[in-house]
């Protein structure tokens, strides 16, 4: 019988995952002593960090999507199907059609979702770029006929995906408004939950006075309690009331639908997983990446590849017996746009608290550079040049 690892999510980690399985058991797929399948439920794989660029500065929704089949090596056995539960005691998942898949080892990367229902209203009161190229397009759309009022951007609950992504957005829409000459007549407003601009200190220093410079407002300690769209109006938990003319709103988001059906998350939909071997907690052949894990680092592509060769690398020695635990890091690398053609990053791990890095042209150029090597990237074949530039993200030691 062919040992069987399944992995259930065609991501940025679920993609790298199945690839990689696949190159580094070559051999024995050939031979059908193992099998490796993935299964998801989109057909189209959505470069994520371009949803911003759609929204603020009209990039054609179709040059950051590609169908997700030719992105997965031909090894692979590749399910284009929606998964209704998973029971890891089992070790069985049941997909829409009825069909179950039986499995060995597994890797679950089914990411995680904007949840606007979670606020009362702020569905049909906010925009948003976190949901679809579709709700990036209309963004911008909208922009182009608004021409003056109070337009406020911010954080409408946590976790969410990219921590930077809201300052980005307000980084990039006052350049939009500058560039077309309607910044004068329009208030730009940031609310964030957190007690400054940015999460971490060390960049917060970096992004206040930015923000300061641009005359943008910051309302801190602003947890959103409910929007009133007839009012335009938003409330905080702590009493407070703030009027609009138009909201982008980062919306809370939750585990997948199928985590929480399938019971294998805590209320909000998290996996809880060992923040360094990835395993689900409970289970030594189950392993989560990706979004879809409590663990605490950001939820990002770049936290999902690199936990996704750690899960694999687990995967790999267990089945090879060669006695080794890999263990994550909590490396992360986080674009971070500031506006007029510079960016910073966030750098970080489990260790290394973030630091303060300023912003550049040249780490400008390196992010939009990105997109092309991250298409490349899910195949795996640039990992030696990705472990240069982020050093260590793995560590291993010998199982007794």
């Amino acid at each position: 019988m062919a040992v069987k690892v399944l992995v259930i999510g065609g991501g940025t980690g679920g993609t790298l995952a199945a690839n990689l399985l696949a190159k580094e058991f070559a051999v024995e797929i050939a031979d059908n002593d193992i099998q490796v399948a993935l299964v998801t439920g989109s057909k189209f794989h959505v470069f994520q960090p371009g949803l911003l660029e759609v929204a603020f500065e009209g990039k054609a929704p179709d040059t950051i999507v590609r169908e997700e089949r030719p992105l997965v090596n031909r090894k692979v056995a590749y399910t284009e199907e929606r998964v209704e539960r998973i029971d890891l005691r089992k070790q069985e998942v049941l997909l829409a059609s009825g069909q179950s898949l039986d499995y060995d080892y597994v890797i679950i990367a089914t990411g995680s979702v904007p949840n606007p229902d979670s606020i009362p209203r702020l569905r049909e009161a906010s925009l948003n770029f976190h949901t679809s190229t579709d709700e990036s397009l209309r963004i911008w759309h909208t922009l182009k006929q608004f021409e003056k009022g109070r337009v406020v951007v911010g954080i409408a609950g946590v976790p969410h995906k990219c921590p930077p992504s809201p300052n980005e957005a307000t980084f990039l829409l006052d350049d939009y408004l500058r560039k077309t000459g309607k910044r004068e007549h329009v208030s730009l407003t940031f609310l964030t939950p957190y007690p400054r601009p940015y999460p971490a200190e060390p960049l917060s220093k970096v992004v206040e006075p930015l923000l300061e410079k641009r005359g943008i407002e910051v309302v801190t300690f602003f947890n959103l309690e409910s929007v009133d769209p007839r009012k335009k109006e938003l409330y905080s938990l702590e009493g407070d009331t703030i009027g609009y003319d138009l909201l982008i709103m980062v919306p809370p988001h939750q585990g997948a639908d199928v985590i929480v059906k399938s019971g294998l998350g805590d209320r909000d939909g998290w996996i809880p997983t060992d923040k360094q071997t990835l395993r689900i907690n409970g289970y030594e052949n189950a392993y989560a990446i990706g979004d879809c894990t409590n663990i605490p680092v950001s939820k990002t592509g770049v936290t999902a590849h690199l936990e996704a060769k750690v899960a694999v690398n687990n995967i790999v020695s267990s089945i090879k017996e060669l006695g080794k635990l890999h263990k994550y890091t909590g490396r992360i690398n986080c674009p971070f746009e500031v506006g007029s053609g510079k960016a910073a990053f966030v750098v970080g791990s489990y260790e290394m608290p973030v630091k303060q890095i300023e912003p550049t042209r040249m780490r400008q150029l390196m992010k939009k550079g990105f997109e092309r090597v991250y298409w490349r990237s899910l195949s795996g074949s640039l990992d030696w040049l990705l472990d240069r530039y982020f050093g260590e993200t793995d560590t291993t030691e010998n199982m007794s």
